[in-house]
């Protein structure tokens, strides 16, 4: 629930400049025009909110990458070409139905005549939207996981892992200190 408000967080102050410009004390009240709505969901679609899903395409390349050094036979990196193509369309598909959700929830929640059932119904549907691209990201990387022998994966293993410290995935700062930022942030060791 916590990426769900700091993505409505998100789309919030992203989004304060253009419901300043087009609200005016006599409509202050009343919801966001269909245009607005869809500017605030353009720009909502660039904000940097993909960390959670970026880790399985990260391993996936990953996988891909190393393939010589794993070892991969060609009928192993066709099948984990094809698991990475196949849920790169996936996610874009959920990842627009999830964004979609979120908008329904901004739009509810400057609807004053919108009630808090209503809303929290919305929420829920785009809590199940993220859910559903979260298993698919599992989905792809179970797969991928599953064309590797087991001495492959436990090599990969180790390489990510020596690579995400080495580019300090784990939220340190340069000399090695806390960054200031959120935990979980930046650079998941796991799909959530």
């Amino acid at each position: 629930m916590q990426h769900v408000r700091r993505m409505i967080v998100r789309v919030l102050v992203s989004a304060a400049p253009l419901l300043a410009v087009t609200a005016s004390p006599v409509v202050g009240a009343e919801s966001p025009s269909e245009s607005q709505l869809q500017r605030l969901m353009e720009t909502a679609a660039q904000a940097p909110d993909r960390p959670d899903h970026d880790y399985v395409m990260n391993s996936l390349h990953s996988m891909l990458r190393q393939a010589q050094d794993l070892k991969l036979s060609q009928q192993q990196t066709e099948k984990i070409k094809t698991i990475t193509d196949q849920y790169e369309r996936t996610r874009h598909d959920r990842e627009t139905a999830y964004k979609q959700r979120e908008m329904e929830v901004l739009k509810l929640l400057h609807d004053s005549r919108s009630s808090m059932f209503s809303i929290e119904s919305a929420v829920q549907k785009a809590d199940q939207e993220h859910s559903r691209l979260r298993m698919a990201g599992i989905k792809a990387f179970r797969e991928a996981r599953d064309v590797l022998r087991p001495e492959q994966y436990g090599n990969w293993r180790q390489s990510h892992a020596a690579q995400q410290m080495a580019q300090g995935t784990f939220n340190q700062g340069e000399r090695g200190e806390q960054s200031n930022s959120e935990p979980g942030d930046i650079g998941r060791l796991a799909p959530h």
